[in-house]
């Protein structure tokens, strides 16, 4: 992509809230400096606590490829992805995985942040109660669709796939805030709302607490990559490449134990943290359905991508999810792709040896 290519959205849009200004960066939060090694390395992580769903960076690779490869990775709880990408931003943490929604609307305002990794696949999602007559999106002309907040990726991006499905997604639907778990699980229960916007994870969650299951519509965002984003700060990544290069290369390795061997991610992270484990069932069935749990999440955004390496896009699927994200309003301002994107470390980290990590995987060991 040439570097004049530029992604430019002025008018007012619907956006994430993110600030606009950002903290001029002083110096990195890692333990190395221009001409010394990278050794500490502060993680951003919006999940605000530990769970399955960030056991992979935050307990297995930290514990096993990172500290491997000499990184003392800490990650630094936040209140979402908004608060992380600021952190980044101002060189208070030196990296994040967020959505790449967030990690688009920070580098758009800020040359102090850098995409590195943009994983492949689709994780938002509409979902009904197993027994509606809801088929499609289509169908939820004059329904009334629950979400989290009107301030969440889940809200634009579920009113982008109404949009791109005939159905506009102000005039045609009703949107209820209705928060996350069992106040999410009683609104479908009593009819409060027709369906469910959000995305895998807190799907599974509030399926999981419903009378009756809840069954996924098909949506056109299936068709487009782009569902997270590692960023780093751009000084780290001017001084320290080569270590950010095999911090990503340690996560690459950590998305194979996530397909082939998941099991081992989640004892890793009972292991840390024994409060995260089901209570009051046995061990194969808390296994089992926290597997379940974390499976479909992990399938799109710890996974090899497209390309066959994880967090790398082509050329046209990178343009393709930055024009999506622009022309449908969840991301605002001005973004020279070439600048703000460097899919090259991920490039870079995805030379190892697969095979031998696999077969590591396949056999619960590692090499």
């Amino acid at each position: 992509m040439r570097n004049e290519r530029k992604v430019r959205r002025r008018r007012s849009l619907l956006c994430l809230a993110v600030v606009a200004t950002f903290v001029a960066v002083t110096t990195a939060c890692g333990g190395g400096s221009a001409s010394g090694e990278l050794t500490s390395i502060t993680l951003a992580d919006g999940a605000q606590n530990l769970s399955a769903f960030n056991a992979p960076y935050d307990v297995f690779a930290k514990d096993r490829y990172w500290k491997e490869s000499g990184f003392e990775v800490t990650p630094q709880f936040t209140q979402g992805g908004t608060q992380s990408v600021q952190l980044v931003a101002s060189g208070k943490a030196d990296v994040s995985v967020v959505g790449l929604s967030s990690a688009l609307q920070v580098a758009a305002q800020s040359p102090s942040v850098k995409i590195i990794a943009i994983t492949g696949g689709n994780i938002w999602q509409m979902a009904v109660p197993e027994q509606s007559a809801i088929r499609e999106l289509a169908d939820l002309k004059g329904k009334t669709i629950g979400v989290q907040a009107l301030n969440t990726g889940q809200y634009l991006y579920n009113r982008a796939a109404l949009e791109a499905s005939g159905v506009d997604p102000d005039s045609d639907v009703e949107w209820l805030p209705i928060g996350t778990g069992a106040q999410a699980a009683a609104a479908l229960d009593n009819g409060e709302v027709d369906a469910l916007a959000s995305y895998f994870g807190p799907l599974e969650v509030v399926g999981g607490l419903t009378r009756s299951p809840l069954r996924v519509l098909p949506t056109p965002l299936d068709d487009l990559d782009g569902s997270g984003a590692w960023i780093v700060n751009a000084r780290v990544l001017e001084q320290h490449r080569d270590e950010i290069v095999e911090f990503m290369r340690g996560m690459s390795k950590t998305s194979i134990w996530a397909q082939q061997n998941p099991q081992a991610i989640i004892q890793s992270l009972w292991d840390t943290d024994p409060a995260t484990k089901p209570r009051d069932v046995s061990d194969a069935d808390a296994m089992a359905s926290t597997v379940a749990l974390v499976s479909a999440y992990w399938s799109k955004v710890i996974n090899f991508g497209p390309e066959g390496m994880y967090g790398v896009l082509s050329d046209e699927a990178v343009e393709k999810a930055v024009h999506f994200h622009f022309d449908k309003g969840i991301v605002e301002g001005e973004l020279d792709i070439a600048e703000s994107i460097d899919l090259s470390v991920a490039r870079d980290a995805a030379d190892y040896d697969v095979e031998g990590i696999r077969a590591a995987a396949g056999q619960g060991n590692a090499p």
